[in-house]
């Protein structure tokens, strides 16, 4: 975080962050400029197997933050807030290292099928998938990863998201502009949540939520489904630009 605000040097945080902060910053303010060649710095440092892992995590922040911020849920930590950027600077700080003392993240070896994995996320998005995800044959955890967050996929209302999948698409952020700025949105409120919750989704609102509700008359089963498919949809909208091909070495 110190890195990407500017308070931080290169020396001080480390040739891995460095690395990886073009990529993150991106994958923010300009998710729709997204492509393969952001993964160089990425394949120089890790290769394909650590590539495709650091991709998938990415993804996961923004599918696991988006739901966050579109139910409102905030931080376990009080400290972890938006009011004082210095608070939450070590807010943050502190919940990494909480996490580091009591989480266990060793790597452990993935006794999966990855073809078969690949092959069964074809079914569940009911689209090709871009050349890229054949590198995930090299990283199978990665792939079981992103097979968890899909195989409900089949499971929601299919006009729902169809409806979500292009209105998330239409909506991504190209600059920083239109990732921080102010916007005419839709005028349909499912659409506007989608243009909300895929550019800014911290400034939804409970307002917004409850009028997609009456506009639709659904229930909060159904809306937890919107929530779902609208952040799930950010999250391979930007894997599917970052592996529209083969990195170098994939497969």
């Amino acid at each position: 975080m110190g890195l990407a605000e500017g308070e931080l040097s290169a020396e001080a945080v480390g040739p891995d962050a460095v690395a990886m902060e073009p990529l993150a910053k991106k994958s923010v303010w300009a998710p729709a400029s997204l492509e393969p060649a952001d993964l160089r710095p990425l394949l120089a440092r890790w290769g394909v197997p650590g590539t495709m892992e650091l991709v998938t995590v990415l993804g996961s922040f923004h599918f696991i933050n988006r739901i966050a911020d579109l139910v409102d849920v905030d931080a376990d930590l009080p400290m972890v807030q938006r009011r004082w950027r210095w608070l939450r600077g070590a807010g943050v700080w502190l919940q990494a290292r909480m996490m580091r003392l009591v989480v266990d993240l060793e790597n452990r070896p993935a006794d999966v099928d990855a073809d078969a994995l690949l092959d069964e996320l074809v079914h569940l998005r009911g689209e090709t998938l871009p050349a890229g995800y054949d590198a995930y044959r090299q990283a199978p955890s990665a792939v079981a990863s992103l097979h968890c967050t899909t195989r409900s996929l089949p499971s929601f209302d299919s006009e729902m998201v169809a409806r979500v999948t292009a209105a998330v698409a239409a909506a991504l952020p190209a600059d920083e502009t239109e990732s921080t700025g102010f916007h005419v949105r839709p005028d349909d409120p499912l659409d506007a949540l989608c243009f909300v919750g895929t550019r800014y989704v911290v400034r939804t609102t409970n307002e917004m939520v409850e009028a997609v509700r009456r506009r639709y008359g659904w229930n909060d089963a159904q809306l937890t489904d919107l929530f779902y498919v609208i952040s799930y949809r950010n999250a391979v909208e930007r894997l599917d630009r970052l592996l529209a091909i083969v990195p170098a070495g994939g497969v």
